[in-house]
């Protein structure tokens, strides 16, 4: 991909409305295609909006996206000839439903939603779906209906993209997707979706960390800040700044954490898209410290920012980015492992943190969307979903 390209690459919120605007269109189409197109049609579903990761995914194919405001809407256009294959990403939004629908039950939903694309398989439909996650990442496990539509999704569709080796492995050993459907694309990095990654500078002298996105209890915060009390980095820290949001307002027993000794700068609520940049140019390394994960987006967002990560060696985190920053994760094995990792980043010479800038950034370039994108429909050409 040349830098033309790159440099030249729309932004999320534009690649978006193009893909909401033709859903817009087909909906009003109410006859069958009889005409062959020039491209091909993807349908994708859901496609929550707010997210710029699902532009970003499809950045670069040569295909048509199609935002599909539902399952059944997306179906009945497949079924008329407007689409020639859909994509299921967030399994865990089935129930979203456009306002014309019937609002179901959770078990009516989920079972209408696997009768449906049941129906779509048995008429020589196309389906690919994106594997996520390996667990809730709001609860303490996957509910009843949705272990139904991941084992279904997992054995019936044409093919199942995962972000890295832990990825595949948990759709062949567990959910027992056969190996030859499985493809391995990376997550995207989010140029495009968020203006301008700070410059790159040295440190200062007092470390400062940063916690981004949704505070929940799977990312293990609280873990975090008690070994932040506990390391010997008096000298050397400055703050360890917390921001998202949390679904109960305020956590009382995130705050229960805060080390006496240390500043925690907790800032509850969204973040807006155009403050992002200023939170990390206001930090040196980003904390994803979880207790369970497949792959990180975090990771990938910490990448295109230029700031390494630190945290625990889980998952597929050590593919989300490069080698270099390796040895800022620890072996969840290892009691004391999370300290040596905050005192070996403290520790860091302002030189050797410039040089890992540098290589967190030639790695999302690595992963650039357009790159990523133009990978997946490659893989989706070859199992004939394109």
């Amino acid at each position: 991909m040349s830098k033309s390209e790159r440099n030249d690459m729309r932004t999320a919120t534009e690649i978006a409305r193009e893909h909401l605007t033709l859903a817009k269109i087909l909906r009003t189409h109410i006859w069958p295609v009889f005409k062959k197109r020039q491209c091909k049609r993807l349908g994708v579903f859901p496609y929550p909006l707010k997210n710029p990761f699902l532009p970003l995914l499809y950045s670069g194919m040569s295909a048509e996206i199609v935002a599909l405001p539902s399952l059944k809407c997306g179906l009945r256009l497949a079924n008329l000839g407007h689409i020639d294959a859909v994509h299921i990403q967030f399994e865990d939004q089935f129930t979203r439903r456009t306002r014309f629908e019937a609002k179901k039950t959770p078990e009516k939903a989920a079972g209408d939603f696997i009768a449906m694309l049941d129906g779509y398989l048995t008429r020589g439909g196309r389906l690919a779906w994106t594997l996520h996650d390996s667990e809730s990442p709001y609860q303490s496990d996957f509910s009843p209906h949705l272990h139904d539509i991941r084992s279904f999704l997992a054995t019936n569709a044409h093919v199942v993209q995962v972000f890295n080796t832990a990825g595949k492995e948990h759709a062949i050993s567990v959910l027992k997707t056969p190996p030859e459907r499985v493809v391995v694309i990376a997550h995207p990095s989010y140029f495009g979706a968020y203006g301008n990654a700070p410059a790159s500078v040295p440190p200062p002298d007092l470390r400062r960390f940063l916690s981004f996105g949704g505070i929940r209890p799977f990312k293990g915060i609280e873990q975090f800040m008690d070994a932040l009390g506990q390391a010997d980095i008096g000298s050397t820290f400055k703050k360890l700044v917390i921001a998202g949001s949390s679904p109960d307002g305020k956590n009382r027993d995130l705050e229960a954490h805060f080390p006496s000794n240390r500043t925690v700068d907790l800032r509850y609520g969204m973040v807006k898209d155009k403050d992002v940049p200023t939170f990390f140019a206001d930090t040196d390394f980003t904390v994803v410290n979880y207790r369970r994960v497949l792959t990180s987006g975090v990771a990938a967002l910490s990448m295109t920012m230029g700031k390494p990560i630190i945290g625990v060696d889980r998952g597929g985190l050590k593919e989300a980015i490069p080698i270099e920053n390796h040895s800022l994760l620890y072996d969840p094995n290892d009691p004391n492992g999370l300290i040596k990792v905050i005192e070996r980043a403290c520790e860091m010479s302002p030189a050797d943190h410039l040089f890992l800038q540098k290589k967190c950034r030639d790695f999302a370039q690595d992963i650039h969307p357009l790159v990523q994108s133009r990978h997946l429909e490659e893989a989706f050409k070859t199992h004939g979903i394109l």
